[in-house]
């Protein structure tokens, strides 16, 4: 199978998924409100990177994993998602330490520092998103989502980094260990507790069935994502952290080969997730409320998959719709 034959929906169609495929209502301004946060507030990119980000149509995304949420609800997430993508796309040849400094700084700023006069939008946005959020969650829930930004950072950003500097994918087992963060879903979690306002305690999240599930969630995305993800990174030779460019390394067959068995580890996953969530029903009081959390997400990620399909250019063959950075970060943590 030729790169240019290749068509991610083949894999995973619309409607894949055993949830409803929703859509906010707000998202007509939601796009309006992106494409005068990229025009006003992202002027550190060039205008060609801004204009292209405005064709992704990012809100789509929000909108879609988001579907029933208010608008002051979905507006610091409409924020986070542009803020987080940026600074994904911009740490793509950052050092280690370029890229401890930007994780140091934001994570700061989520925990209440303010940006400073030097520092540009994706810093105030940051400080904006904080506020908005607490105006309607409690500070547990910050708290958390905090540390989910902050660990997806650490230990998914920073762990792949080496291994796209030397262009060359870490075996399958090692892989699936680090793109579990480095495909940095584990904040977006959070949004799960949103709608409902509620935020799953402590021993609940910690529970080992309710991890295991949270791990599993996070892997389908990551696995959903390489599939219609590919044709851009077949473009780039650094771009080795796919499940599909994996395994043709590990196996040494063809990309069609590659892609049956990620479709077999994607729905193996997929269908353990489903298997602990109807069988494990022992969270007692809170079983409402988990189930609330993994028919959120599960919302999420039918959203994802439509709005890969449907909604945006980022993922176009060859690269032609995605940003890539132009210039390297300077030395004062400013983009």
């Amino acid at each position: 199978m030729e790169q240019y034959n290749y068509k991610s929906a083949d894999y995973l169609p619309l409607g894949y998924y055993p949830w409803p495929d929703l859509i906010n209502p707000h998202v007509d301004q939601m796009g309006r409100d992106m494409d005068f946060w990229i025009d006003n507030d992202y002027t550190f990119l060039t205008e060609k990177q801004r204009e292209k980000y405005k064709r992704m149509k990012l809100q789509y995304r929000t909108a879609r994993m988001l579907p029933q949420a208010s608008y002051e609800q979905v507006l610091p997430c409409n924020k986070f998602m542009l803020f987080y993508i940026v600074l994904d796309d911009q740490l793509e040849h950052a050092s280690l330490e370029e890229i401890e400094c930007q994780r140091d700084r934001f994570t700061a700023i989520l925990k209440g520092d303010n940006p400073g006069p030097d520092e540009n939008g994706l810093y105030r946005h940051v400080a904006l998103l904080r506020d908005e959020y607490l105006a309607f969650m409690p500070a547990e829930w910050m708290e958390r989502f905090i540390e989910d930004f902050y660990r997806a950072t650490r230990y998914g950003i920073e762990v792949e980094t080496p291994y796209k500097a030397a262009a060359r994918p870490p075996s399958l087992a090692l892989f699936k260990a680090i793109r579990e963060y480095s495909v940095l879903m584990y904040p977006y979690l959070c949004w799960t507790e949103i709608l409902p306002g509620f935020v799953i305690p402590k021993h609940i999240s910690e529970h080992s069935v309710f991890q295991r599930i949270k791990a599993l969630m996070v892997r389908v995305v990551a696995w959903q994502n390489d599939f219609h993800s590919l044709p851009k990174e077949l473009a780039k030779k650094t771009e080795v952290f796919n499940l599909i460019i994996v395994l043709q390394e590990e196996y040494t067959i063809s990309l069609e080969e590659a892609c049956i068995k990620a479709l077999r580890i994607h729905n193996e996953d997929l269908a353990e997730l489903l298997e602990l969530y109807n069988e494990y029903r022992e969270f007692g009081v809170y079983q409402e409320y988990v189930d609330k959390y993994v028919y959120n997400f599960g919302l999420m990620i039918q959203g994802i998959n439509t709005f890969y399909l449907q909604d945006t250019v980022r993922y176009l063959p060859g690269g032609v719709g995605f940003v890539w950075p132009e210039k390297q970060f300077s030395e004062d943590a400013s983009l």
